[in-house]
C-alpha cells in the first residue's frame, strides 16, 4: 500500500521495529519514528488524508461521491482529496463505483476511527471538529501517542522519559501532555504520569493501529 506519507517511510511491523529502535539510539527519536511509523502515525501523518477521513465521519454511508463532492466536505483541493482517496481506497475505507466512491462502512480502519472520535468526544473535544481530528491534528500529541503505545499499562513516566522516547521537545510535552491527561491517557500521579492501558481513547487508539497495519498487509479488500 502507498501512502501519502510514505514516500520516505516504512510501516513499523515486527519485522521493522528492531530498525527503528537503532535509529532511536543514533539520532532523533521523531525522525526514527517518521522514518518507521506505527499504523497510527502512518494514518495520520498527512493532513489530507486526516482531513477527508474526518470528514467521512458524518457522512451518508449509503451515498456515492465525486472528487468535488470530497473536496467540499474535507475543505481541501482536488489533487489532496485525489491522493487522501487512494490512501483510503488502499486501506478498505472507500470504495470506487462507477466514477464515484463510497465508504464502506464494514472496514475495520473505518470503524476504529468512528469509535476513536466519539471516544474523544466524550472527553470534550471542541464542537467544531471532530474526536479524530482533535486528537490527531498536532505532531506533537501524535508523536506522544505514538510512543506511549509502546509503553507497558501502569508504567509511570516523568516528562523527560515523554521527550526521550518521542523525540518531542521538552517545551511541547510541557506544552501538551495535559491534553492526554484530559482525554485519559495517562493519568497524573505528582510529578510522574501513569499510562492508562484500559481507558477508551487509548483503546481505540490501538485498535486503529492495529487496523491500519491488517489492511496494508491484507492482498485485498471487501
Amino acid at each position: 500500500m502507498t501512502l501519502p506519507t510514505a514516500d520516505d517511510a516504512q510501516l513499523r511491523t515486527s519485522d521493522t521495529e528492531q530498525e527503528m529502535w537503532n535509529l532511536v539510539e543514533g539520532g532523533d527519536p521523531a525522525e526514527a519514528r517518521r522514518a518507521y511509523p506505527s499504523g497510527w502515525l502512518w494514518l495520520t501523518g498527512e493532513k489530507s488524508v486526516r482531513s477527508l477521513l474526518a470528514a467521512l465521519l458524518d457522512a451518508d454511508t449509503d451515498a456515492r461521491y465525486g472528487v468535488d463532492d470530497l473536496a467540499s466536505r474535507a475543505d481541501l483541493d482536488e489533487p489532496a482529496v485525489e491522493a487522501a482517496i487512494d490512501a483510503l481506497i488502499s486501506l478498505g475505507v472507500l470504495i470506487a463505483d462507477e466514477g464515484a466512491y463510497r465508504i464502506n462502512d464494514c472496514a475495520i480502519v473505518y470503524h476504529a476511527v468512528t469509535e476513536l472520535s466519539a471516544a474523544v468526544e466524550t472527553t470534550g473535544a471542541p464542537d467544531d471538529e471532530s474526536g479524530f481530528e482533535y486528537l490527531a491534528r498536532l505532531e506533537s500529541v501524535r508523536l506522544m501517542l505514538d510512543a506511549l503505545l509502546e509503553v507497558d499499562p501502569d508504567q509511570s513516566l516523568e516528562q523527560e522519559d515523554i521527550h526521550r522516547l518521542s523525540g518531542v521537545s521538552r517545551k511541547r510535552v510541557w506544552h501538551h501532555v495535559e491534553k492526554l491527561v484530559d482525554l485519559g491517557v495517562v493519568e497524573e500521579s505528582g510529578d510522574e504520569y501513569v499510562v492508562s492501558g484500559a481507558t477508551p481513547v487509548i483503546r481505540w487508539v490501538q485498535s486503529l493501529d492495529a487496523a491500519v497495519v491488517g489492511a496494508t498487509l491484507a492482498p485485498s479488500h471487501p
